[in-house]
């Protein structure tokens, strides 16, 4: 998974050098965003080394707008009017890919419908709608492909929004959950940001509506976790690109030196990250998911304890830890999220605790967070005995069955 997340890091990378040639038009500005999006995008502060959506979603939308810039320079060169469909039809299909990986990375298809519109009015319906019918293409296969459309569509589209997006849930968590996310955001992008301000006026303003199409992608998950603002790096760092450009070209020296100081400040903050042990790179990454930091002490403990075929169950969530000590889960709801939000999720873990499914349950999470009824830490009295203390994780083994009766 680590390879897999490099690997797809530096195709981004590469797509994002080729979208800022096309779009800065200088080889040098184009290798300026390279850098920037290897080097400062590439923050640990975001999670940027793990294998997430948002990684796996942004090679297919830097490349939809490559595919859209293509366009736009084949109708300069009058290009034939079947090849400009297609290119642009394969824009919206790599859009429409995004999609599928991640629901918020629909900024480069919103950008390029926003430009498209803003320029050209009336005259831009028909390319998108060609845009947007082939983003569809995707989408629909996916759809019909699957063995139930009704939980396809829920999966997508009803779970987002039942209990996963910024209109839902309480609106001062939201913004808790926000606040929570700005300084390790501000860690990893403030010089992306900042640069990205100096070359403003001077950027295209397809990658400025890509910025702000990013935004929106970022904000609308709502639960603001750091890996989401990985959607901002492809944008910033052509944008960043433009600014390095503006500020070596007309800058006054006290901008670049304060462009120096934030990136020595960036580099500096992230570098002793690099060099820590991986326990300490945990609590500074996470230092609020204690569970990450003792997950593989906990995973080496549910080995020994347990049997390959036997199934385990954390309370309420640890998800990497059913991964690394190699056993199935009780109940196939692997986030907390997916409890409190998927109707009869909670049932199912009741469903296990009663019928002593798991060999182990392990209690990461007070039982009342996500069941205030009581009824979850009812089932484990009845039904299990606590036998440990491991990582900050209470560890209960069923009872046999006349030990229960």
């Amino acid at each position: 998974m680590r390879a897999a997340a490099a690997v797809i890091a530096a195709l981004v990378v590469a797509a994002t050098m080729l979208l800022t040639l096309r779009l800065a038009r200088g080889r040098i500005t184009a290798v300026t965003a390279g850098l920037l999006a290897a080097t400062v995008g590439a923050s640990p502060f975001i999670e940027s080394f793990t294998l997430s959506g948002e990684l796996l979603a942004s090679l297919p939308a830097v490349l939809s707008l490559v595919c859209f810039c293509a366009y736009l320079e084949g109708r300069q060169r009058a290009w034939p009017r079947n090849r400009l469909l297609l290119t642009l039809a394969g824009a919206g299909a790599l859009t429409g890919s995004a999609l599928l990986i991640k629901q918020s990375a629909f900024d480069a298809g919103l950008a390029a419908v926003v430009y498209l519109l803003w320029r050209e009015r009336k005259r831009g319906l028909v390319p998108v709608a060609v845009l947007v019918t082939g983003a569809l293409v995707p989408v629909a296969i996916a759809a019909a492909s699957a063995a139930r459309l009704s939980d396809w569509l829920y999966a997508v589209l009803g779970y987002r929004f039942h209990g996963d997006s910024i209109v839902t849930g309480s609106a001062a968590g939201r913004a808790h959950q926000l606040w929570l996310s700005l300084p390790p955001a501000g860690k990893a992008l403030g010089l992306l940001a900042l640069l990205a301000a100096a070359g403003w006026r001077r950027s295209p303003v397809l990658a400025r509506i890509w910025l702000g199409a990013a935004v929106l992608g970022a904000v609308g998950g709502g639960n603001f976790h750091p890996h989401y603002y990985l959607q901002l790096v492809p944008p910033l760092s052509l944008l960043g690109a433009v600014g390095v450009r503006t500020l070596w070209l007309s800058a006054s020296r006290p901008a670049i030196a304060a462009a120096g100081a934030a990136a020595a400040a960036t580099f500096a903050l992230a570098m002793p990250v690099a060099w820590a042990t991986p326990t300490k790179q945990a609590e500074t990454i996470w230092p609020n998911d204690p569970h990450l930091i003792h997950d593989a002490v906990l995973a080496r403990y549910v080995r020994a304890h347990t049997r390959p075929h036997q199934r385990v169950l954390a309370v309420w969530a640890d998800a990497d830890l059913y991964y690394l000590a190699d056993r199935r889960p009780a109940v196939r709801y692997l986030w907390s999220r997916n409890v409190a939000s998927i109707p009869g999720a909670l049932q199912a873990v009741h469903h296990a605790l009663a019928t002593r499914r798991a060999e182990l349950v392990l209690v990461v999470q007070p039982p009342a967070t996500l069941d205030p009824s009581g009824r979850t830490a009812a089932l484990l009295r009845r039904e299990y005995h606590r036998v440990a203390h491991v990582g900050g994780a209470s560890v209960y083994r069923r009872k046999s069955q006349s030990t229960a009766t």
